[in-house]
């Protein structure tokens, strides 16, 4: 059974979601939609903020990402690039308007996620996270 402690912070991560998550995909998706540029990097900057949020929330409570949390937000990243390429290559309607949004949004994403590595595990544990040494 959980205790009163990780049942707030699963709270608080889900609510941080539920209004970032939200927000951030309709600006997101109305800015693919409508060919609005700023509208959608809005979408791409709340998204950001939420992650933000939600190391803060971890922070606050004393803990890090579970393992649930990584695989999702690396399985809704994926998709959301697969859909961006399937779209860029099948889409008669995809303009350049959407392809520099995805453009500058996900390596935004992908940068910040890099800091994140990078301030919290320092740049020698961060790089030893990708390869190991297997002695024999």
């Amino acid at each position: 059974m959980a205790t009163i402690k990780e049942t707030e912070k699963r709270l608080a991560v889900v609510t941080n979601w539920g209004v970032f998550g939200s927000f951030g995909l309709g600006s997101l998706l109305s800015g693919f939609h409508s060919d609005l540029l700023l509208v959608g990097l809005a979408g791409f900057v709340t998204l950001i903020g939420g992650f933000v949020a939600h190391v803060v929330i971890n922070r606050i409570y004393g803990g890090g990402f579970r393992a649930g949390e990584i695989a999702a937000a690396f399985i809704a990243f994926g998709m959301a690039v697969l859909g961006f390429l399937l779209g860029w290559l099948f889409d008669p309607l995809f303009s350049v308007t959407d392809a520099r949004l995805g453009l500058i949004g996900f390596p935004a994403v992908i940068v910040c996620f890099l800091v994140y590595l990078v301030t919290k595990h320092g740049i020698r544990r961060w790089l030893s996270m990708f390869h190991t040494a297997h002695n024999r």
